[in-house]
């Protein structure tokens, strides 16, 4: 037997969806979603109750699927940036809370509102880089040279204006690794660093400005470094970090 299609009474729409925004309005999330969710089910539904839906998700606790929506009604042109902006933030998704708004201000759109948002973002950002670096610090502190690479190979190169007073120290330090110094200086002049510095490495004591190294006395410094890693047979025990070392 042919399935005939269900038409639902005309005022179905009408009811759930009163019924939906009213239980939204007096917070009672769960109810409104049951409601506008029913309204999906019977595709009667269109972008204001989609984003109805994602409220109510949100303030139910379900934050990445309601997350997940409202990308999806804001990549066709609908949504509300307020509603997702306050989702990062409650995830504390503060990088993309800061390039979502910035990418709105190269839109031209009003971002006045959520500038609050923005400071309070950066600061968090700060905070927490601030936060890495004092633990990185201790580390740097000791003696476990392979972990201290590991560090800088995995570097968010966002920290490396926190970490310069760290480097600074290390690098002057002649007990300290060669190969973690000649890391550190690649990345301060990666990252075009002016500060003088007092290096102390093979024997030498010198005065560098990272950002005018010469590459030639980097590669020598490198070729030193991976000869004495190469004497220590670590080439062999960490093959992985010796590549990075040679790039």
């Amino acid at each position: 037997m042919k399935k005939r299609k269900v038409v639902p009474h005309p005022y179905v729409k009408e009811r759930l969806l009163t019924e939906g925004m009213n239980a939204l309005k007096e917070k009672r999330y769960k109810e409104g979603y049951t409601y506008l969710t029913q309204l999906k089910e019977l595709q009667l539904h269109d972008d204001d109750v989609e984003m109805a839906l994602v409220v109510c998700l949100f303030e139910m606790g379900h934050v990445g699927e309601a997350k997940e929506r409202c990308e999806q009604l804001l990549e066709r042109g609908k949504g509300d940036w307020a509603v997702y902006i306050s989702m990062l933030v409650h995830l504390q998704q503060y990088d993309e809370v800061v390039a979502v708004i910035h990418k709105l201000q190269r839109k031209g759109i009003d971002c006045t509102p959520f500038l609050p948002l923005l400071q309070f973002s950066e600061k968090m950002i700060r905070s927490q880089h601030e936060q890495r670096a004092k633990q990185y610090e201790s580390i740097f502190q000791g003696n476990e040279w392979a972990k201290q690479l590991r560090i800088l190979q995995q570097l968010d190169f966002r920290l490396v204006s926190h970490l310069v007073p760290i480097f600074v120290r290390y690098l002057r330090d002649e007990t300290k690794h060669s190969i973690v110094k000649t890391t550190m200086l690649h990345i301060l002049k990666k990252e075009q660093v002016t500060e003088p510095m007092i290096v102390k490495k093979f024997g030498q004591t010198m005065t560098v400005i990272p950002a005018e190294l010469d590459e030639q006395q980097q590669k020598r410094w490198i070729e030193q470094v991976l000869d004495i890693v190469e004497k220590k047979t670590w080439a062999k025990q960490n093959p992985t970090m010796y590549e990075w070392c040679e790039q």
